[in-house]
């Protein structure tokens, strides 16, 4: 008896820590988390179909493998007539909110499960999303791309945690966020002529932060100073690729692009696909990548 109160006790002070942990997060961080458990909570009640229509802008994108408009792409398929055997499920563990609480993102484990009785095994990955709110108010989601892994990365009740905070330097008072669109865009457009003239290895250097996280497929996060530097000393091959769309927040201090990418492997082999990236301006205004996962494209479609 006495253990079981014990166990009891420590299972009551670990929520509390968290819950403690999650009141101080940014309003808008945790605002944004809780809708991000709301979208998940509806896919594991109603299904991927509406949960997905429910959740996402009206412009938001996801990968199919092919950038398209979520909400279009899932209304013109039929609703099911019964809940479908297969089971998405996820929870944020991790994201960051522009100062002006307006854009940012969220990531963290996925399971896909299967309920027909067939016995196959649980799927894992790790989800990342770019939320904005939209003029009502509502956050929803405007890209959306995530990574398999062969096993699962964290559980879907780990804590939420905050991105390191930084010291940031906003665009200044008269910004338009056109022109901010428009310099994210460019940033990100020379970080792919640096790294198709020379290795990869250089723009990585010249423009990933300490606190990146990198996500690639059926390979755990790269995230740590000194583990983003090893990552990076390891980048060999020349990166092309340009940008489809680039967005800021009003402050122009967080902003993502998402768009296409072509690595040439040291091998001769080409991998094509598409990517994501976030970017957060520094102490000095300057852009600096905190995020970048792609999704590479299957053989069949390059």
């Amino acid at each position: 008896m006495e253990r079981i109160f014990s166990v009891a006790i420590l299972i009551i002070a670990s929520a509390l820590i968290v819950f403690s942990q999650e009141k101080e997060l940014p309003k808008g961080l945790l605002k944004m988390a809780d809708t991000e458990r709301a979208f998940a909570k509806l896919s594991v009640e109603k299904g991927v179909r509406e949960a997905f229509i429910a959740f996402f802008a009206d412009d938001g994108v996801n990968f199919q493998p092919h950038p398209v408009n979520t909400k279009e792409a899932f209304a013109k398929q039929p609703a099911p007539a019964k809940l479908p055997p297969t089971v998405l499920n996820w929870a944020p563990i991790y994201g960051d909110v522009a100062q002006s609480g307006d854009l940012g993102y969220s990531t963290g484990p996925f399971t896909v499960e299967d309920h027909s009785g067939q016995n196959r095994p649980t799927a894992h990955g790790l989800f990342f999303s770019v939320w904005r709110k939209q003029s009502g108010g509502d956050w929803r989601v405007v890209v959306d791309m995530g990574v398999r892994l062969q096993s699962a990365f964290a559980p879907l009740d780990a804590p939420f945690r905050a991105a390191p905070q930084w010291k940031t330097k906003p665009a200044g008072a008269n910004l338009k966020i056109e022109n901010e669109r428009a310099a994210l865009a460019k940033a990100d457009q020379t970080f792919f002529d640096i790294a198709k003239s020379d290795k990869a290895a250089e723009a990585w250097r010249k423009f990933l932060s300490d606190d990146a996280r990198i996500y690639r497929q059926s390979k755990m996060p790269v995230f740590g100073a000194h583990i983003l530097q090893d990552w990076i000393g390891q980048q060999e091959s020349t990166l092309d690729g340009k940008p489809i769309k680039a967005d800021v927040s009003n402050a122009a201090d967080l902003g993502y692009c998402y768009g296409s990418y072509e690595l040439k492997l040291s091998d001769g082999k080409i991998e094509k696909g598409y990517y994501t990236r976030v970017w957060k301006r520094d102490a000095k205004g300057n852009w600096r990548i905190v995020f970048d996962v792609n999704n590479p494209l299957p053989a069949e479609q390059k």
